[in-house]
């Protein structure tokens, strides 16, 4: 064997225990989860009789699922907007002022930290109508005509869930952008300042130009994971009032561990992971392009 091959072989040898777990943890149940979705199953049973597409009959026919689809969107424009804005904003102002850096990466990341069930929990209690932090702050400012069941409104729902996630997610993409900023030389700004352009025109003419590639990764991973919302609804409001709140994740879970109805769970999984990809293959597309430009 030539020392090309050897080296070769060596290498496939030291990723072959990776790429096991991989084919095990993800490979297998990703086929088997295809497969099911033609199935039926109880999840309890051994009897799995193949339906065809029976499953994905049922899901086409399914208002709650469709809803929930455009409720994930709703959530993923949210936390592709807001959240990478306030992140991107965070990031620019601590990489601007480098005086209390550390505390400021500290106290942005934070919110990551705690579980998502604290979290819940915590603005559960913040919103709470009676006794919560935020009908009673507005009614010690006099605006006591504002408060509401925030959680419990259909208007106000959606949009106090998306809060609660841009608050515990925005930590990631800070940290992300914050590292691109630094990684911009610095000669690039103080050109560009001997130039006369203000700090406006600095940011768009030479730091978003050099944060593309990091924007690019940023928006796929804040809009997948914004799409695959589940902890924050389930403990916040479980998809209610009246399914305005619904998700895909919770309501393939409401299939699969409380209706068990795995089949049609599996088909749901197939149809939203489906267009996860394609959702991502555009954003790709579309971040490539900016960049080539």
């Amino acid at each position: 064997m030539t020392p090309i091959g050897r080296r070769t072989l060596a290498g496939y040898l030291f990723l072959s225990p990776a790429l096991a777990l991989l084919g095990l943890f993800t490979l297998a149940p990703f086929a088997q989860g295809i497969l099911l979705s033609f199935q039926s199953w109880d999840g309890v049973g051994l009897d799995t009789p193949w339906v065809g597409l029976e499953n994905y009959r049922r899901v086409l026919a399914d208002d709650v699922f469709w809803a929930s689809m455009q409720n994930a969107l709703a959530f993923g424009l949210i936390g592709f907007v807001l959240g990478n804005a306030l992140s991107l904003g965070m990031a620019v102002a601590v990489s601007a002022n480098p005086r209390g850096a550390v505390f400021y990466r500290l106290a942005y990341y934070l919110p990551g930290v705690f579980s998502v069930i604290v979290v819940g929990m915590m603005f559960a209690w913040m919103l709470q109508p009676t006794i919560g932090i935020v009908n009673r702050t507005l009614a010690w400012i006099g605006l006591a005509a504002l408060k509401r069941n925030w959680l419990a409104d259909p208007l106000t729902a959606l949009p106090s869930v998306a809060g609660a996630y841009v608050w515990y997610h925005w930590g990631f993409g800070f940290l992300l952008f914050l590292a691109g900023l630094q990684a911009i030389p610095r000669e690039l700004h103080e050109a560009a300042a001997i130039d006369g352009a203000d700090a406006w025109r600095r940011f768009l003419f030479v730091t978003w130009p050099q944060l593309r590639p990091v924007t690019t990764i940023v928006g796929i991973l804040t809009l997948v994971s914004a799409l695959q919302i589940f902890g924050t609804v389930q403990v916040l409001t479980n998809g209610g009032p009246a399914y305005y709140t619904e998700v895909p994740t919770l309501r393939i879970y409401k299939e699969g561990f409380q209706f068990n109805r795995f089949g049609v769970a599996a088909a749901m999984s197939v149809v939203f992971g489906a267009v996860l990809v394609v959702l991502s293959v555009i954003q790709m597309w579309i971040g490539r392009r900016a960049e080539a430009d």
